[in-house]
């Protein structure tokens, strides 16, 4: 500890990190308050640049690691390689090995008939419910069946989580153990007064690696299987080669593990000439999930984005969080992550124009349902976002060709895809497209006349 105090920008090695990270998961609330206290102070401006890991490389010297740690790093990141460049196709195979019934198409996204709407609701009128004590979680991912997912640490020591390997040996961009919502339950259906088509859910409090530990070690495991040597062999992906995903099983069964959920939009531009939409191509280097693939955006994990607790926190509101990643990834506005004051989402742009067009009846947002992603057990509120052309103009004017996520994808010319048959049918079956994305397009081409047309 001395040593580290002289030299504070040092980044410890793997194993003394984890049991740093041992040693304040089981301290006591006030020591644990204290040190984020001091972490706050520590990050409050002083102007010094703080050790970053770098995706895809570890955070030690090679020749301070034993050589049997170093090999199971390096077969653990071969894994990880071979998954990322084969997330789609792992994806629906993996998918087919659920019951049809709950599967939504080709798409990789599961969605018991309790989750499926008839048709569109308003995004604005799905009723969140709060559950201030969730259920205690029996599937964490430190269990027997992930032990082969998880790389040594240090002699004959493997990492506890998922995530701490992927933060030493693989890390995204985008890498922080954020505060998010966490689903407990879905009920879509008819009110049984007037018969009105609802859907009302009910959340609780996870954090963002709790879902990394759990449904990126499922995703590892189905890689793992299904394409040891780079190339993707379905029939080895089966129920009996993959005993994690055994454990979890069902995807439904909410009190066991913690499902993150994440909205996803699609962007619907509707003018006089047309109605088109832009897509998103996620950048491995900067995403955790779904890097390489096409995903419709704004997409991102449904979270609250100051310090006011929920279910008073005015980020407990799916048009809001909507609102905030347009901000984010169409904008390129720094992100809301969750450490400042309330947003002022009446007075603030872009909150205040897309909030008075959405009263103006010039952007309608429909919820189109809610799934669970096959590969990774992600939940996700499928949307679509219609905006006159002349709202969509003003508004994005500014709008950036990258975010912090990956690059803006048009159709042929360099013109936005057009929203019809033959080009979403295009999409969905030569590209690599995100299950939620993939989900988007399939339900909103589906529900198109309440979409274009506004009919029911």
């Amino acid at each position: 500890m001395a040593y580290w105090r002289t030299r504070p920008n040092i980044i410890p090695q793997p194993a003394i990190q984890e049991t740093l990270d041992a040693a304040l998961a089981n301290a006591q609330q006030s020591v644990k308050e204290q040190f984020f206290l001091l972490l706050a102070s520590d990050e409050s401006g002083d102007g010094q640049a703080r050790p970053q890991v770098g995706g895809g490389g570890a955070n030690y010297r090679s020749d301070e690691t034993d050589k049997d740690v170093l090999a199971s790093h390096n077969d653990w990141l071969s894994a990880r390689r071979n998954l990322n460049q084969n997330r789609a196709k792992l994806t629906q195979i993996v998918s087919r090995i659920y019951p049809e019934e709950i599967r939504l198409g080709a798409t990789g996204i599961l969605m018991p008939e309790s989750w499926r709407l008839r048709a569109p609701v308003d995004l604005t009128s799905v009723e969140l419910k709060w559950r201030e004590i969730a259920p205690p979680l029996s599937v964490t991912g430190q269990h027997a069946e992930t032990a082969r997912l998880r790389p040594l640490v240090a002699p004959n020591r493997q990492y506890t989580r998922y995530h701490r390997a992927m933060r030493d040996l693989d890390r995204p961009r985008l890498f922080e153990n954020r505060l998010c919502y966490r689903l407990l339950s879905v009920d879509a259906g008819a009110s049984d007064s007037d018969k009105r088509l609802t859907l009302d859910m009910t959340l609780g409090n996870m954090c963002y690696f709790d879902m990394i530990d759990v449904g990126e070690a499922l995703a590892h495991e189905t890689g793992l299987v299904g394409c040891p040597q780079g190339d993707v062999v379905p029939n080895r992906i089966t129920w009996e080669s993959l005993p994690f995903r055994r454990m979890v099983r069902d995807p439904f069964a909410l009190s066991r593990y913690p499902l993150m959920l994440s909205v996803s939009t699609l962007t619907v531009r509707q003018s006089d000439a047309g109605t088109t939409f832009l897509l998103l191509r996620r950048n491995p280097a900067k995403v955790a999930i779904a890097g390489g693939m096409l995903s419709v955006f704004p997409t991102g994990v449904f979270q609250p984005a100051s310090v006011a607790p929920a279910p008073d926190s005015p980020d407990f509101d799916l048009w809001r969080n909507v609102m905030r990643e347009y901000s984010e990834e169409f904008l390129g506005n720094p992100e809301h992550d969750g450490d400042g004051p309330p947003i002022d989402y009446e007075n603030e742009e872009p909150f205040r124009s897309l909030n008075q067009a959405l009263r103006a009846g010039k952007i309608r947002v429909l919820c189109l349902g809610v799934g669970v992603d096959a590969l990774n057990y992600v939940g996700d509120v499928f949307t679509v976002a219609v905006f006159d052309a002349d709202v969509f103009d003003r508004v994005f004017d500014g709008m950036v060709k990258q975010n912090d996520e990956g690059d803006v994808v048009s159709g042929d010319d360099r013109q936005a895809f057009n929203f019809d048959g033959p080009t979403i049918e295009r999409l969905l079956s030569t590209e690599p497209i995100a299950p939620s994305g993939a989900a988007c397009l399939s339900l909103a081409w589906q529900h198109r006349d309440a979409i274009v047309n506004n009919r029911p």
